[in-house]
């Protein structure tokens, strides 16, 4: 799998703009605290900078491109400065991030992986990895042609001239031979902006104007789901739609558990939560439930709830330290529907508070399996699972839920959803 920083090395390996390590030393005057450093653009990451024997980089910012040194300080007159880090010879690290970037957005415009998914950088095939570094390297040749553009010849007292227009013509002769094998790796391999188009004719129902559905070929003995093809329809040359999910895509390995955290913040005190696989988008039909975990903080085991006749006084006991203060909005689910609702703190102890209810009736309910949650946006963790078991018995291409269950009126709300994909491997996947 691709990453955006395997491909910028790549690049910078094309281009030979190698980092290289560096130390300088000079004398700070008293009087400012930017200094312009002898090297240019560094990588602020690796800069290591002393005054004396103090070790200043945290308090000191360095701009990348013009290799200048900004200290929180101006530092004493005649204070030894004593900087190291790497340096490169044409681009910084973000500008080389930015380029890399629209190198793959360009190159895998429009298309989309065996699963249905957007190509990018994590789905990006290991075989592409070299045409899109190649890419990446002409628009960054074109970035330096652009630079030296603006240079003029020079001509020396003595008769000598220096055509500094040279370097812009071997420039543009480099792009040229970089976009030729690009080219070439694009038609040979049928990727990137020169792949070869190939269309086949698709067979259409009579009943339903719909191409007709094409499954793998599986053995006698295979009792698994059916896969089908993923042959989609052709567009003609045409852009084909992005994925409406494809920031929230699953993807599962068919015969082996499955098991994925997601972390989203929201206000659900009250609420319980219910994720399911369905046939697609909109179904009412369930394929499978998720078995779903939940961590949040803010949310305590109630033990036993009280209440004296003639109060509305209620007394809640938890099975640990609570942390609730007085004035806090809490949600009180699980108990009874005399106690359950959204209160406000009354009074507080270690793991008892009190709330006032509707109710002035006497309670006494111990061993209780009820919570208490602080009613305020938070962070809830998710962990969904599935069986091996269950992944075996999924179709290829199903769609995942996570929703919300109000605990008093019932009312579910889809908080994330997405494609949900799963891929059929015979060996082991690490």
């Amino acid at each position: 799998m691709a990453t955006i920083s395997s491909l910028v090395d790549r690049v910078r390996l094309e281009l030979g703009d190698i980092g290289k390590s560096f130390v300088t030393k000079f004398v700070a005057d008293g009087t400012t605290n930017r200094f312009k450093l002898h090297y240019a653009p560094l990588d602020a990451t690796t800069v290591v900078v002393y005054a004396g024997t103090t070790d200043i980089t945290e308090s000191s910012f360095i701009e990348e491109s013009t290799g200048v040194l900004v200290t929180e300080d101006v530092l004493d007159d005649m204070t030894e400065v004593t900087v190291s880090g790497t340096y490169y010879r044409y681009f910084t690290g973000a500008e080389l991030n930015t380029i890399v970037n629209d190198a793959i957005s360009q190159h895998c415009l429009g298309r989309v992986d065996s699963l249905g998914r957007k190509l990018d950088s994590t789905t990006l095939p290991f075989v592409e990895e070299y045409p899109v570094a190649i890419y990446a390297t002409t628009i960054a040749l074109y970035t330096l042609a652009t630079d030296s553009a603006f240079d003029i010849d020079i001509q020396a007292p003595d008769g000598v001239t220096i055509p500094r227009a040279e370097r812009f013509r071997q420039l543009m002769e480099m792009v040229q031979t970089r976009q030729q094998q690009y080219r070439e790796l694009c038609v040979h391999l049928g990727v990137g902006l020169y792949k070869m188009e190939v269309f086949t004719f698709r067979r259409i129902s009579k009943a339903t104007g719909r191409y007709i559905p094409v499954y793998k070929p599986q053995e006698v003995d295979d009792r698994s789901y059916p896969a089908r093809v993923d042959d989609s329809a052709p567009t003609y040359g045409d852009k084909q739609p992005e994925w409406p999910t494809t920031d929230v895509e699953l993807t599962a390995y068919q015969g082996r558990a499955f098991s994925t955290t997601l972390t989203y913040t929201g206000t659900y005190a009250g609420k319980s939560f219910t994720a399911k696989l369905l046939n697609q988008r909109g179904s009412v039909v369930v394929v499978q439930n998720f078995t779903i975990s939940i961590n949040t903080d803010g949310t305590d085991v109630i033990t036993g709830a009280s209440r004296t006749s003639g109060s509305n006084v209620i007394t809640i006991t938890t099975s640990a330290a609570h942390g609730l203060s007085v004035g806090n909005s809490i949600v009180i689910t699980g108990v009874d529907s005399t106690v359950n609702g959204v209160y406000t703190v009354a009074t507080s102890g270690s793991t008892t508070f009190t709330v006032a209810g509707t109710e002035t009736t006497a309670l006494s309910l111990t061993e209780l399996t009820g919570q208490v949650e602080t009613n305020v946006s938070k962070a809830y963790t998710f962990i969904l699972s599935l069986t091996a078991d269950q992944t075996r018995r999924i179709a290829e291409r199903t769609y995942w839920s996570l929703s919300t269950v109000d605990d008093f009126t019932g009312e579910v709300i889809e908080i994330k959803s997405g494609n949900f994909f799963t891929t059929r491997v015979n060996k082991a996947v690490i």
